[in-house]
């Protein structure tokens, strides 16, 4: 821990200064692209400077302080390496790379936070620390990166040291023991010591080099594996002393996160596929809901044309009802017109009979006129000469008489004309007055008609209105339904791309078959 704490701060003060060799604002141009490894990146600006293809920065970097650094371009949703000073296994760099998506890096990137810890970078356990840049909207544009090998890293020798440690500690104990006591100048003595030395180096160096070095290392290159994902391999533990519970802590940790990973692995799957069938779901209810508020808009726009359509009829019936009043007073005063009519013509008909009464009484008249002057005439002729004047008056008396009769006989034959006529004109007036009546009493029945046709119509204008309304709000509701879905789909969708993100974080660790 205090090691991973120590390369902790030796990478965080490594970023800080390659972050300061670039302290003006960076502009991603999406307009100019430059074509790297055969992918257009968009240009990465630092102010006016443009970090594609400049691999004077990191180099410049990995000179001064040994770590390898690189420059990330976001094209789209993912990061590529634009210049770098990182390699490839085949000692070519890194450049027009992406970022793996994998790494937990990436998915802090797009949340524009910083990742700092292990990372296997081509082959290469690292120290890392990711920091994103923003441009001026705030957006996330790049990624700055600084790396450690820590694979390189010298592996522990305490075994040499150790030896060395005790073999002259020894020798300077026998020396001084040996001056004490005055056999320093013995040969024999001076050449067990030399010996003594040189067995308790070497047993010491056998010892600590198989009873510590050997498992250290071993350890540390489990720790190694445990950092990078490899969970595949274990410690052969042949001691129970300190060192072998530190392995066998190890062995356990890589134990447990391969069950960790395994669970996790088996629930992102789950989780893929649930929300997979709710994301499918989501968009089959979404296109549903959406097809059904169309049908209700449409709805909606048929039943105001149909409310227009029953209002408008409902104002012409009340119209209708109001001409079709008139036209029943129209057809009543008409009603006593023809009434009159019928009466007036009875008072021809009675004044007809009455004139032929006074034809009748002219007509006798005049058959005793032209009696008396036949008479008269006869008279006149038997008087002779003095009766001659009186003849001729007579005979203009029966000339007179006889045109008055014939002229009673045509006023007579004119008079039952007349009283037929009337007669037939009374019957006439008298069917019209039938007629009126009974068109009277249909218009009545009309006007029932229309009203009930008008309240009716009213009725259906508030029915209809009332289901207008309803339908308004179920089209609102629906909306409301149809957006929920479309968020929830949208949600699916982001769950859906998070267990993905998941999984692919947990394939990254390499777990026993």
């Amino acid at each position: 821990m205090q090691i991973f704490k120590t390369l902790k701060q030796r990478i965080e003060s490594a970023a800080k200064t390659f972050a300061a060799i670039l302290p003006e604002r960076f502009v991603l141009d999406l307009s100019q692209q430059v074509d790297i490894q055969g992918k257009n990146t968009p240009v990465l600006r630092c102010g006016n400077r443009v970090l594609n293809l400049d691999f004077s920065i990191p180099d410049g970097f990995t000179q001064q302080t040994g770590m390898r650094a690189t420059i990330f371009a976001r094209v789209g949703d993912d990061f590529i390496r634009i210049t770098t000073s990182v390699r490839k296994q085949d000692g070519e760099r890194a450049v027009g790379t992406p970022l793996d998506r994998s790494q937990p890096a990436y998915r802090s990137a797009l949340t524009g936070q910083s990742y700092v810890g292990y990372a296997t970078i081509f082959g290469k356990q690292c120290m890392t620390r990711y920091d994103p840049v923003r441009d001026a909207t705030g957006q996330v544009v790049g990624i700055l990166y600084v790396g450690l090998d820590v694979s390189e890293m010298a592996p522990v020798h305490v075994a040499p040291r150790m030896a060395w440690t005790l073999a002259l500690t020894y020798a300077a104990v026998a020396l001084a023991f040996h001056a004490a006591m005055g056999s320093l100048t013995d040969p024999r003595q001076l050449g067990f010591t030399v010996f003594s030395v040189l067995l308790i180096w070497g047993l010491t160096y056998f010892l600590v080099h198989n009873h510590v070095t050997l498992p250290m290392n071993q350890g540390r290159e489990a720790a190694l594996r445990l950092a990078s994902g490899d969970l595949t391999n274990q410690v052969d533990v042949k001691d129970r002393d300190d060192v072998g519970k530190l392995l066998l802590a190890i062995n356990g940790i890589s134990i447990g996160l391969t069950g960790l990973v395994g669970n996790v692995r088996q629930a992102a799957v789950q989780m893929a596929n649930g929300s997979g069938e709710i994301a499918d779901g989501n968009n089959d209810l979404a296109m549903r809901t959406e097809k059904q508020a169309g049908e209700l808009n449409s709805a909606a726009s048929a039943m105001e044309q149909l409310t227009s359509t029953v209002s408008q009829n409902a104002d012409k019936a009340n119209q209708v009802n109001g001409l079709v009043g008139s036209v029943a007073k129209l057809a009543h005063t008409s009603g006593g017109i023809v009434g009159q009519v019928v009466d007036t013509m009875g008072q021809i008909k009675t004044s007809a009979h009455r004139i032929n009464d006074i034809v009748g009484l002219i007509d006798g008249i005049a058959f005793q006129t032209n009696i008396l002057a036949l008479n008269a005439a006869v008279e006149a002729a038997r008087a002779g000469e003095q009766g001659r004047g009186f003849a001729v008056v007579a005979s203009e008396v029966r000339s007179l008489a006889q045109r008055s009769a014939t002229a009673a006989k045509e006023i007579r034959i004119l008079i039952a004309a007349s009283v037929d006529t009337a007669n037939a004109g009374g019957e006439l007036v008298a069917r019209a007055q039938q007629s009126m009546t009974d068109i009277t009493s249909s218009i009545q029945q009309v006007v029932g008609y229309i009203d009930e046709i008008a309240l009716a119509s009213n009725e259906q204008r508030v029915g209809i209105a009332d289901v207008n309304r309803s339908v308004g709000e179920i089209d609102e509701m629906t909306q409301q339904n149809a957006a929920l879905v479309e968020e929830s789909a949208a949600a699916a969708m982001k769950m859906r791309e998070q267990a993905a993100l998941l999984g692919a974080a947990v394939n990254s660790f390499k777990t026993p078959v």
